[in-house]
């Protein structure tokens, strides 16, 4: 039995994808880097900020890891300073976690997003939804090793089991399958496509969010 989902942030419930690319390319302008594109940007998130920044960087040739440390301050503080630009939830997204909190199920949210802007996105768009709220703090791996995902279960006390992990990334389909997740479910909204999902082993696919709640409790309707 169900009694936890844990939801990816970036792509899952929000679509983020401007939000990114924009703050990228105002640290890239600053050091007269060309830009990147949404295309590019969506090929580089889901491990962390630092390495979208380490990808970015390399699009345009450069390798320097003292930059990408630079730069990747740079990136944090502007993100941090408005994390809600340009952003939006996903459609039917509200509908979803409040019918699933109806049914008593647990809410977390996991993301490879640095702490700040985490916490600050999911407490502007969802309130008080959310029983657990983990990014990336720098004290544990991040995503796909499941250390992050076993923190949140414990914190709410459950087992994986009971919990359902949802995401949009292939990082997220392997965080799914590290943690033991019973069910591990795939959203075809998000940054990848379903032949990158299945292949980083995603079995389970939906593509709206009734279907999350659907696949949950074996129901035709949310």
């Amino acid at each position: 039995m169900i009694k936890c989902c844990i939801f990816d942030l970036d792509g899952t419930l929000l679509n983020t994808l401007d939000t990114i690319t924009y703050y990228v390319n105002v640290t890239l302008k600053n050091h007269n880097i060309e830009p990147i594109t949404l295309d590019e940007c969506k090929s580089f998130v889901g491990s962390g900020a630092r390495n979208l920044i380490r990808r970015a960087l390399a699009s345009r040739g450069i390798s320097d890891e003292s930059l990408t440390d630079a730069y990747l301050g740079e990136y944090k503080s502007y993100y941090d300073s408005d994390p809600y630009y340009l952003t939006e939830p996903y459609p039917k997204i509200y509908e979803l976690l409040d019918a699933l909190k109806a049914r008593g199920i647990r809410l977390a949210v996991l993301s490879n997003k640095q702490q700040t802007a985490t916490s600050l996105a999911v407490e502007h768009f969802f309130g008080d939804r959310f029983d657990a709220v983990l990014g990336d703090g720098g004290d544990m791996p991040l995503k796909p090793e499941p250390d992050s995902a076993f923190y949140i279960m414990q914190k709410l006390g459950v087992t994986p089991s009971e919990c359902a992990y949802i995401g949009d990334s292939d990082v997220d389909a392997l965080t799914g399958i590290n943690a033991g997740a019973s069910l591990n479910i795939s959203v075809l909204w998000g940054f990848r496509t379903e032949e990158e999902l299945t292949r980083a082993g995603g079995r389970l696919f939906a593509a709206s969010a009734k279907q999350i709640f659907n696949i949950i409790f074996k129901e035709k309707e949310l």
